[in-house]
């Protein structure tokens, strides 16, 4: 398998647009046979809970970063965490988290999920609900588990806590604002995510 540095742009945009292609069908044939999740476009409710879930994401993040995550590593390492995030950008940050992931998992797996588990409960009830949002956000968690390899040649414990607990947190919130709004909704928390934290990210690092 290539090393990411090795992937050019345009091999990685085709990658992107695949990804959207593959899980955007997925949505598409899912959605619309959940009877709890919207197509419509409520731009009051997109807003309401794509900002204030956003918020509430990305306050929850950033106390988990800096109260328990930067806490827990070294000097060293945390320049090395900071410097692979900058290297990233916030375009693609913005991009890739705010649309490829969301159209990845909650538009196409977390509404396949839903659908599935109608055939064991009609309409979708409660649980059904939890089971959806909880197994897409522990597989969004588990995606990112292999860039801690490329900050790192030998992660600390609390690199692996601070990106599961940090994703399944994002995860949760983005899937609870598309259960509310839909997939808008979801892809406002991501971006709101990416964008209050970056200048956080920027001050703190020109600090050290």
């Amino acid at each position: 398998m290539p090393n990411s540095d090795e992937i050019s742009d345009k091999e990685r945009l085709i990658a992107h647009f695949s990804t959207v292609a593959i899980f955007g069908a997925m949505g598409a044939f899912a959605v619309p046979r959940v009877s709890i999740l919207t197509t419509e476009f409520n731009w009051i409710l997109i807003l309401k809970f794509g900002l204030l879930f956003g918020l509430i994401c990305s306050v929850g993040n950033i106390l988990l970063y800096y109260f328990y995550f930067v806490k827990s590593i070294s000097k060293k390492d945390y320049l090395a965490v900071e410097n692979h995030y900058h290297s990233i950008g916030i375009l693609s940050r913005v991009f890739y988290g705010g649309f490829v992931e969301e159209i990845m998992f909650r538009w196409g797996i977390m509404s396949l999920l839903l659908w599935l588990l109608q055939f064991i409960s009609e309409p979708v009830n409660t649980i059904s609900v939890f089971i959806a949002v909880g197994i897409t956000s522990i597989l969004f968690a588990l995606v990112h588990i292999p860039s801690i390899k490329m900050v790192s040649p030998e992660p600390k414990p609390a690199m692996y806590i601070y990106t599961n607990v940090g994703n399944i947190w994002v995860g949760i919130l983005t899937g609870w604002a598309f259960l509310k709004a839909g997939i808008l909704a979801a892809i406002i928390v991501h971006i709101l995510f990416h964008l209050l934290w970056y200048p956080i990210q920027r001050r703190g690092i020109h600090k050290k």
